[in-house]
């Protein structure tokens, strides 16, 4: 890309040393350079540590482009400069094609320093005879991390779509005999070893469900086992469906958030019934719920037929009864896929948008801190925070912010008395002007009940 960039004869001369320094200062950004810009690279500690020395700079402010050269006040041809460098020291890309570079250099290293397992490309039948569609795969996981999901019992999966641009980021290892060697034991499942995976919680989208169950009818093809949960019935005639009954759930954040959608298209007790589904406990009209909601409206029956016969997995996954998932795993499981979201949070804040080598290498680096905390707790017992993020800690929080909503909501339907009213453990008592009903005061009563409020 040409730069559009035009500098009078003196500035030309002047370019060559410029250019020098510049490349020199962009260089301390080393792999951050794939995805630098003029305006971060300005944002960068270290860059502008190297500017400030270069410059000697004595000013409270940082020092700018434009501080080095007049000419790198315009951004575009800063720009130019940048992608110059870049070209220069990724001669692959940053794309696919670095990606596949990347992972020749990790093969040279010692098994227990790579990161990037594979990189390939899978050609994938479609509907038409003479086409075919390509899936792009690039699996990154460093060993400490691979021994630390083969010990996992209960797992989440999600899937993130913001780092990387025109990439999905999945946030689960993809197993198969070839790529063991990095842990040196292949995948077990509770119900088919009688040891390993107990449970994996997801989103409820149907491809990665029906994927993870034709993966687990692969595993059990020449097994001549029987489920340890069902033992009347062979592993190797398990359909896919069956598979995903003895170990699968749906995230029931992602379950209410979804029925919540439909808030004002389906009459309030169709909105209850379908909530009332997802339980652990055996439903006293389960038949009577699903018919309830069926006469519904278009919209709820609509809802009900995909549960029923569009993601045929979703209702073992949500309602225990109807699931092969002995009751004491169940309630053992989480209930959310709330610590993938946060995850995804936590790595957001590094950078959105990347390139695909720039994507890998932070997301190397963010394993290996997890790693030192981790290593850092075996050793000290030190958290990375003064409070774990339990599963307890987490439902405690929710109801506390459920109180604290359903609070405000209560009070926004008042009238002039002034009450004094608890708040949540953080907040002062606050005075509002308020003519609750008695009923309202115990609904606020019970809910008061429920959470240690100070």
């Amino acid at each position: 890309m040409p730069c559009s960039f035009v500098a009078s004869p003196t500035e030309q001369k002047q370019r060559r040393p410029i250019q020098v320094i510049f490349y020199k200062l962009l260089l301390t950004l080393g792999w951050k350079l794939a995805d630098a810009t003029p305006r971060r690279i300005l944002l960068d500690s270290a860059f502008i540590q190297a500017l400030r020395a270069q410059l000697d700079w004595k000013e409270s402010r940082n020092p700018t482009l434009s501080d080095l050269h007049p000419s790198l006040g315009n951004f575009d041809h800063a720009w130019c400069l940048i992608n110059s460098l870049r070209f220069d020291e990724f001669p692959s890309g940053t794309g696919f094609e670095g990606a596949i570079h990347l992972a020749t250099k990790h093969d040279l290293l010692p098994v227990n320093e790579r990161y990037v397992r594979c990189v390939e490309t899978h050609q994938l039948p479609t509907q038409s005879v003479t086409s075919t569609s390509s899936l792009r795969l690039v699996i990154c996981m460093t060993q400490r991390m691979s021994w630390h999901l083969m010990q996992a019992k209960r797992l989440s999966i999600d899937t993130s779509f913001k780092r990387v641009h025109g990439w999905q980021e999945f946030e689960f290892e993809s197993w198969d005999i070839a790529h063991m060697k990095y842990t040196g034991c292949t995948v077990r499942f509770q119900y088919m070893h009688g040891e390993g995976i107990q449970t994996i919680i997801a989103d409820g989208h149907k491809g990665q469900g029906l994927g993870l169950a034709l993966y687990c009818v692969y595993l059990c093809k020449d097994s001549i086992q029987a489920c340890r949960y069902d033992t009347t019935t062979l592993l190797r005639n398990l359909d896919p469906y069956d598979h995903l009954r003895r170990f699968y759930r749906l995230c029931l954040a992602h379950y209410k958030r979804n029925i919540r959608s439909l808030h004002g298209q389906i009459p309030k007790d169709v909105e209850i019934a379908m909530l009332t589904i997802a339980s652990a406990e055996p439903h006293p009209d389960l038949h009577g719920t699903l018919k309830k909601i069926k006469k519904g409206g278009k919209k709820a029956a609509a809802w009900l037929k995909d549960k029923i016969e569009g993601t045929k997995f979703a209702l073992p996954a949500l309602y225990q009864p109807n699931s092969l998932i002995p009751l004491e795993i169940w309630k053992a499981s989480p209930t959310t896929t709330n610590g993938n979201e946060q995850a995804h949070r936590n790595i957001n804040r590094d950078g959105v948008g990347l390139t695909l080598l720039g994507g890998i290498m932070r997301g190397f680096h963010y394993d290996e801190n997890i790693s030192t905390s981790l290593d850092l707790f075996d050793a000290f017992g030190i958290n990375s925070s003064d409070r774990l993020s339990t599963h307890a800690y987490r439902a405690k929080r929710a109801l506390a912010r459920q109180v604290f909503s359903e609070t405000h909501e209560l009070f926004a339907l008042a009238g002039q008395h002034k009450l004094r009213i608890a708040a949540l453990p953080t907040a002062s008592a606050v005075y509002l002007h308020i003519s609750p009903t008695r009923d309202q005061l115990s609904t606020f009563s019970t809910l008061h009940g429920a959470v240690d409020l100070k």
